[in-house]
C-alpha cells in the first residue's frame, strides 16, 4: 500500500509540473495582431511672444519702479515739522531729479498722506534689453503736518511703503 501511494504521489507531481510548464505569460507571449503605430507629436507651437514695453521718452518724469525703505524723523530745531527720506530703486541707470509728489485722493483717509516717488528719465534711450537696476533717493521737507496724521504712504510704479508717524 505504501508502494501505491508513493506511486500515485509521483504521479501527481508529475502531471502538475507538466501542467505548469504549459502556460504562457503576458512577457512570452507572441502578439496576436501587430504594435499599434506610435503617433509622432506634432512640434509645439511656440508661445506668443512678449509684449515690448514702450520705450520712455527722455527727460520723462514717471514713477520710480519700487520703493524699498521710508523714514520719518522730526528736525530738532522745528519740532511740528517732518522730514520723509525715501529709497527706491530705478528699473534703470540715469534716472535723475527724485522727488515726492503730494497725492490728492477724494474720500481718501485724512490720518494718512500719500506721495508719489518720481523721477525723471535717462536723456537718452537705452538699448540694452537688460537694464540695470539702481538705487535712487529723496528727502522731502514738511513744515507742518496736521495732528490727525498718523501714517505716510510712498507710492512708486509696482509697490507701496508705509511709515508710522510719531506724535
Amino acid at each position: 500500500m505504501v508502494l501505491a501511494r508513493s506511486t500515485v504521489l509521483s504521479i501527481a507531481v508529475l502531471v502538475l509540473a507538466l501542467a505548469g510548464c504549459d502556460q504562457n505569460t503576458v512577457e512570452t507571449q507572441a502578439p496576436d495582431t501587430a504594435p499599434a503605430p506610435v503617433a509622432e507629436a506634432e512640434p509645439a507651437a511656440p508661445p506668443p511672444a512678449e509684449p515690448v514695453p514702450a520705450a520712455i521718452p527722455p527727460l520723462t518724469e514717471l514713477p520710480v519702479n519700487s520703493v524699498d525703505s521710508v523714514m520719518l524723523s522730526r528736525p530738532q530745531d522745528a519740532p511740528s515739522a517732518m522730514i520723509i527720506r525715501v529709497l527706491g530703486t530705478a528699473a534703470s541707470n540715469g534716472w535723475s531729479l527724485p522727488k515726492l509728489e503730494p497725492m490728492v485722493e477724494e474720500g481718501s483717509d485724512a490720518s494718512i498722506v500719500s506721495y508719489k516717488f518720481v523721477a525723471t528719465s535717462p536723456e537718452a534711450a537705452s538699448d540694452d534689453p537688460n537694464p540695470t537696476p539702481e538705487q535712487i533717493e529723496t528727502e522731502l521737507l514738511v513744515d507742518s503736518l496736521p495732528a490727525e496724521v498718523m501714517t505716510i504712504r510712498i507710492v512708486s510704479a509696482t509697490n507701496e511703503v508705509s511709515a508710522p508717524v510719531a506724535q
